[in-house]
């Protein structure tokens, strides 16, 4: 497989490319990434790249490292604002956003600020939908969340009922 370099279109065997003990660490690195993280990663890891030039391998471990560390928290959050879960999906989109303005954006970028902002609006939104359909529920009586409804099947009961329904099994059985 051949790889080629984005600055000078230099085409060589990939080998080559990942030569260097950093540049093998990002590969690793960017690998361990959620799927949905690593289909946009490269597209963001080039909003900072100097104008012109190439990105460094130290940059880019830097940079790859902290992407891993903001989407492993499972949550976004800014200052003043309240936290919001966040999957990899929504740090994806955030990316994915980012990459299509570029044009818009004072390149090379210096931190992540920006796609935390997006990402915690695309959470803050989802969670705003969720709240709203378990309102929906609630008003309907079937208030039970998700998880309890996985966790007991689908009798309708609550899980206290149903713990008190296998203690009398249980009493009756002895």
């Amino acid at each position: 497989m051949k790889g080629m370099c984005q600055t000078c279109g230099a085409t060589a065997p990939l080998e080559w490319f990942l030569n260097e003990p950093v540049a093998r660490q990002v590969l690793v690195a960017a690998l361990a990434l959620p799927v949905a993280v690593q289909s946009q990663l490269l597209g963001y890891l080039a909003l900072f790249r100097p104008a012109g030039g190439s990105m460094q391998p130290r940059k880019a471990l830097r940079l790859v490292n902290e992407i891993a560390a903001l989407v492993a928290q499972g949550h976004v959050q800014i200052k003043g604002s309240p936290a919001r879960p966040c999957p990899p999906r929504l740090w994806a989109q955030a990316m994915e956003q980012m990459s299509e303005r570029r044009d818009s954006l004072r390149l090379p970028l210096g931190s992540h600020q920006y796609m935390i902002k997006i990402a915690w609006g695309l959470a803050d939104a989802e969670d705003a939908k969720n709240e709203a359909v378990r309102r929906e529920l609630e008003a309907s009586g079937d208030y039970r969340s998700a998880a309890e409804r996985a966790q007991g099947g689908d009798d309708g009961l609550l899980p206290i009922e149903r713990a008190m329904m296998t203690r009398s099994q249980r009493t009756a059985e002895e």
